[in-house]
């Protein structure tokens, strides 16, 4: 297997810019410099970005898809000149196409955006990027494979203002050594329910809903089961909340860490506690990657801060009340030998020292200038991308898909090895991961935490695993179970068939 270091993904690059026919940078292709964009996947997320992307100069909806054809015949209302697919390989043979967004549920974020840069269209394709660390890899060598393609992907606090500056203030050494790096999702998330009698919604193509996905039937709830949304709580279709918001987080917490690779161990403590429903995913968990530097945290709870915080309000509909840690709820916390730096959204930060004294405000708390003109945000994430198609550069890009690749990967490792470790009582648990001080401090948080919603006697999965950076496959005790095709490789189904770009 090839490695995918840096320095070889850019030899790749480079042998394959030699030889490529495919396509030519806008700027040479049209006097306006208009880009004509399709859009994958409209129903939320990709329907965002459709509004936003139209809103910037010199940007053209020309088609857009959806597999549920009433989303698209919603969407196209308004929308006269651009053409309507349900079939997302039709719309990539459109050659009034240049440029693709894609925005499907996780599974099938890899394939579809092996097939656009196949078909030679540049790329937007929405976080995380692959459903397992193979497919990933798979993506980022296809990126390599068509250089002249612009390939971003939607991890936009890459385009923060705030966090950008505030990157450079610690790595400038204004608050010393990095001590720990923490990603955090305390975010509310509630029962999805039994599984009930399946009821497909006629209007949806199954077939091409499921994609690589195996078809299953069986775990949908209520009357859509978890076409639109629930399936980030499936092992076959999402990751739970760690790969839903936590790419955000991990992604984040890499990048202050100046880490360009997998870590060489990753241990993780989780398990869906108190849901008595058809969810398979964790919606507790504490994952920790021994990166040489320092390591990397991230949490997740979707339970409240206590079960007193879960009963409804007198109109039913009281929302729960969430924890924090180190004055974040949902973002990261980069905690060094002089303060913390406190990222609580995709564009800002804030250094304070180690009473919580505010130090220095970054990006749009402070007016920062720079947060202006669509600096940050979505807005921002794709105009970087629009301003690479024009020029022609893929190294100004701020997320090439390689580095989504790489923190996506992470949360992989976490679930792989929660899935592939043993349930235990918390005692047992404790004693087990003793020798990890990080895994060790985060999750007797996290089990204090259980205990005020009446879970302390919940058992919970831990488990741990070895990597190989290089190669990015799991090594040492428990590997084979771990590069099995149940959790880390899975390689699509008859004509949806991932195709092989990289070892």
């Amino acid at each position: 297997m090839n490695p995918l270091n840096r320095r070889n993904f850019l030899a790749t690059t480079a042998l394959a810019a030699a030889w490529t026919t495919l396509p030519r940078a806008l700027a040479q292709n049209a006097p306006s410099n208009r880009i004509r964009v399709g859009v994958i996947g409209v129903r939320s997320r990709g329907n965002e970005l459709m509004g936003d992307v139209a809103k910037l100069p010199g940007v053209e909806i020309t088609a857009i898809c959806d597999v549920d054809s009433q989303v698209l015949a919603q969407r196209l209302k308004g929308r006269p000149k651009a053409k309507g697919y349900t079939d997302a390989r039709k719309m990539l043979e459109d050659k009034e196409v240049d440029a693709v967004i894609v925005a499907t549920p996780n599974h099938t974020h890899s394939l579809l955006g092996i097939w656009a840069l196949e078909a030679g269209k540049h790329l937007y394709v929405e976080k995380p990027l692959s459903h397992n660390i193979w497919e990933g890899r798979q993506l980022v060598g296809a990126a390599a494979k068509f250089p002249k393609l612009i390939a971003q992907a939607g991890t936009q606090s890459r385009s923060g203002p705030g966090i950008r500056a505030a990157l450079k203030y610690v790595q400038e050494g204004n608050l010393g050594k990095i001590l720990v790096s923490r990603g955090i999702c305390y975010k509310a998330r509630q029962s999805i329910g039994k599984a009930g009698k399946t009821v497909h919604p006629d209007t949806i193509d199954n077939n091409l809903w499921h994609g690589p996905a195996e078809i299953q039937e069986s775990v949908r709830t209520g009357k859509f089961g978890p076409v639109h949304y629930d399936w980030h709580w499936f092992w076959n279709y999402g990751g739970g909340d760690i790969l839903n918001q936590g790419v955000h987080e991990v992604d984040v917490a890499r990048w202050f860490l100046g880490e360009d690779s997998l870590a060489p161990a990753v241990a993780t403590v989780g398990a869906r506690v108190g849901m008595d429903d058809a969810g398979e995913t964790p919606n507790t968990l504490v994952t920790v990657h021994s990166y040489a530097k320092a390591p990397l945290v991230m949490e997740v709870r979707g339970l409240p801060k206590s079960s007193k915080e879960a009963q409804p309000g007198p109109d039913g509909k009281a929302p729960w009340s969430m924890d924090s840690l180190r004055g974040v709820g949902i973002g990261i916390a980069v905690e060094c030998e002089g303060g913390v730096i406190r990222i609580p959204d995709y564009v800002s930060a804030t250094a304070v020292d180690m009473s919580g004294k505010v130090i220095m405000r970054f990006g749009r708390a402070s007016g920062d200038a720079n947060n202006l003109q669509g600096g940050g945000g979505n807005e921002g994430h794709l105009t970087n991308w629009l301003e690479c198609i024009r020029s022609g550069k893929s190294a100004d890009l701020r997320a090439a898909v390689r580095e989504c690749h790489l923190s996506t990967s992470l949360v992989h490792a976490s679930n792989v090895a929660l899935r592939t470790g043993a349930a235990l009582p918390q005692g047992e648990v404790r004693e087990r991961i003793k020798a990890n001080a990080h895994l060790g401090e985060a999750f007797d948080r996290a089990a204090e935490h259980l205990a005020k919603n009446g879970f302390a006697g919940a058992k919970l999965q831990v488990g741990a695993l070895t990597l190989d950076p290089a190669t990015e496959r799991f090594t040492g005790e428990g590997a084979e179970k771990a590069n099995a095709d149940l959790v880390a490789k899975r390689e699509g189904r008859g004509e949806f068939k991932i195709p092989t770009c990289l070892a």
